[in-house]
């Protein structure tokens, strides 16, 4: 008898050893082949200036603000030092203002995005191109310079000292990126407003039409970037509904598509933070609530002033306000 039971416990345990073996296995196979796709994205390891520091940057202005002397700006001291919590992410996505055969320009578009571990909610943040800021090693200037400067390093260094907020890691998509990635998950619908459509058909794009508008890429992108209505408080605001449609569709995708989008896009994608970093992020986002992804913007009325700085239209900052804000809508619940 304890023989035939002695043997069923072997069978037992290979059988056990066998399973275990094989999801192992196939954990490890899941992992390189993780790894095999993450090496398509670009990593930045440039930090140089690919512009002159003199350089001034000029947009379209869409108004006039006081004309002011950079010394007429008082920057409050630094004496709070960056504020972190292991229990949140901030991941900085950045859209480059770089067209075929550019090195690196401008940050058209920043926002931060928050994952709170803790309470599994995710924000998207942008950052007015426009604010006037601190540039460590630089003059100051507009916060879209930065990326100019010295790339994903000095920005993150402009924003942990003009407002006192930690960045994790960043991801770059360039323009090209952007239209690939709409195009993949079969285009976005986004509610336009009888003047966004009028735009829009200026442009070329006929089929825009007041009310429910499917885009492709192309059109998605141009709608991301109008500037005229609302001026760049409405541009952000555009830009940050084309994300959240995205990832509306893309949270809904089988597993083929997901692959198939990350093919297409990955190449166009640069960053600083390693596949490991990148798995767990993914894992993170997918386990927090995908469906109330709430959204802001800084600076929050009353945070700031338009001014014109060197022949800039800008944003000048109440820096002790918009840390106090951007410390709110990141750590608060």
């Amino acid at each position: 008898m304890s023989k035939q039971l002695s043997k069923k416990k072997k069978i037992v345990i290979w059988s056990l050893i066998v399973v275990f073996s094989l999801l192992l296995i196939g954990s490890l196979g899941a992992y390189i082949y993780l790894h095999s796709m993450l090496n398509l994205i670009n990593r930045d390891t440039d930090s140089h200036p690919v512009v002159n520091p003199e350089d001034e940057f000029f947009d379209e202005d869409d108004g006039d603000g006081e004309v002011m002397n950079p010394e007429d700006i008082i920057w409050p001291d630094d004496e709070t030092d960056v504020f972190r919590d292991k229990d949140v992410i901030n991941i900085l996505l950045i859209g480059q203002d770089r067209r075929p055969g550019e090195g690196r320009a401008r940050s058209d578009s920043m926002m931060i995005a928050t994952i709170n571990k803790k309470n599994r909610s995710i924000k998207i943040t942008s950052i007015m191109r426009d604010l006037y800021v601190q540039i460590p090693g630089y003059s100051d200037n507009r916060i879209n310079t930065a990326y100019a400067f010295g790339g994903m390093k000095l920005l993150n260094e402009v924003i942990e000292k003009n407002f006192h907020v930690h960045i994790d890691g960043n991801i770059e998509v360039d323009f090209e990126g952007f239209v690939k990635g709409i195009d993949t998950i079969g285009g976005v619908t986004i509610n336009l407003t009888e003047k966004e459509a009028e735009h829009l058909r200026k442009k070329g794009y006929d089929k825009a039409k007041a009310g429910e508008c499917h885009m492709d890429g192309a059109l998605a992108l141009e709608y991301s970037r109008i500037r005229k209505i609302g001026n760049d408080f409405g541009r952000t605001e555009r830009q940050r509904k084309v994300i959240l449609a995205a990832v509306a569709k893309v949270k809904d995708s089988g597993l083929n598509n997901i692959i198939a989008l990350a093919n297409k896009v990955l190449p166009c994608v640069t960053t600083d933070m390693t596949n490991d970093q990148l798995i767990n992020l993914v894992f993170t986002a997918f386990s927090s609530d995908l469906n109330n992804i709430q959204q802001y913007r800084i600076p929050t009325d009353g945070s700031y002033k338009d001014a014109k700085i060197r022949g800039m239209l800008v944003l000048v900052p109440d820096l002790i306000k918009v840390r106090q804000d951007l410390k709110d809508i990141i750590y608060g619940e």
